[in-house]
């Protein structure tokens, strides 16, 4: 009887080990998984930060070269017309373009407002859309 009750109670810590050995298993796993996604959102937030600054000097760089046309094409038109004529037809178009697509944009938000389930299904099928092509480009 001593020898039932010794084999069952190293059977019981046998068992009791297995299970505390497996919890701290699958702790060791979800913090490796933690630490994992941890890594990779930082490694993406870096991407994330490194294309804004990109973009940001890009826009930089365009909006100069956008000034210094604007420049040039006042110079080359006063060679033709008086100077100050120049530089307001440059300036009326810097401006008109921007008046322009403000009116186009409120003009969408219009539409927008006037027929939102419209818009929304037009957005659900260019989802779809997308969503196919994403589908074909895996295959």
């Amino acid at each position: 009887m001593d020898n039932n009750t010794s084999n069952t109670r190293s059977g019981n810590e046998n068992l009791f080990s297995l299970i505390k050995e497996l919890f701290l298993e699958i702790i060791a796993l979800v913090r490796q998984h933690y630490l994992l996604l941890k890594k990779e959102f930082k490694e993406n937030a870096i991407r994330v930060v490194k294309v804004v600054v990109l973009m940001i000097a890009a826009f930089i760089i365009a909006y100069a070269g956008l000034i210094f046309l604007g420049i040039l094409i006042i110079y080359l038109l006063s060679l033709i017309i008086p100077s100050w004529l120049a530089l307001l037809l440059v300036t009326a178009i810097y401006l008109g373009i921007p008046i322009v697509m403000f009116v186009y944009a409120i003009n969408l938000i219009a539409r927008v407002l006037k027929e939102p389930g419209k818009v929304v299904e037009e957005f659900k099928k260019t989802g779809d859309d997308a969503e196919k092509w994403l589908k074909n480009m895996k295959k």
